[in-house]
């Protein structure tokens, strides 16, 4: 499966919960950017080797996988509140430098800046960073498999659009 199929479900979650929460005409763009800065917050706490130095606390992988996929979810919400177009998601190809723990720093930082940023293209801008070096994160530190995201990615959008029907 690839990214285009897996941001057209986003597109699809995304307009189901804008209706069913009467969201419509709403800048959201906040929120998502303060859930995705939490959902990593809660990815990094499932890998605790890569910078609780004073615990001894072993990497959950499992539970790493999930929260990434979460974080996944919220970066193609994301996307669908910029207007991006499915192939503008990617724009780097290049090699994450720095221990994961700086990596995981960087990324919130370019989160931070999609809302701080002034204008929709420095907006755009550090979306791309931002995206670029979770995917990065995931495939080439974290070892997570394209597929294997995938396949948690359509489990997870599955459970969001149950949990908006049931109220959630």
């Amino acid at each position: 499966m690839d990214l285009d199929k897996l941001y057209a479900m986003q597109k699809e979650l995304d307009r189901h919960i804008i209706q069913e929460k009467g969201l419509e005409g709403q800048d959201l763009l906040t929120n998502s950017v303060l859930a995705l800065q939490v959902e990593i917050g809660e990815l990094a706490n499932e890998l605790p080797e890569f910078f609780k130095h004073w615990s001894n606390k072993k990497n959950n992988y499992d539970n790493a996988l999930k929260e990434y996929v979460d974080c996944l979810h919220f970066f193609l919400s994301i996307a669908n509140q910029l207007g991006l177009e499915d192939g503008d998601l990617f724009t780097h190809d290049d090699d994450l430098i720095g221990t994961t723990a700086r990596i995981f720093t960087e990324l919130l930082h370019h989160v931070g800046k999609i809302e701080l940023s002034e204008t929709r293209n420095l907006k755009v801008s550090n979306y791309k960073a931002a995206f670029f070096i979770f995917a990065n994160l995931g495939v080439d530190r974290l070892g997570l498999d394209w597929q294997e995201i995938c396949k948690a990615y359509v489990k997870k959008n599955i459970i969001n659009h149950q949990r908006q029907i049931e109220g959630y």
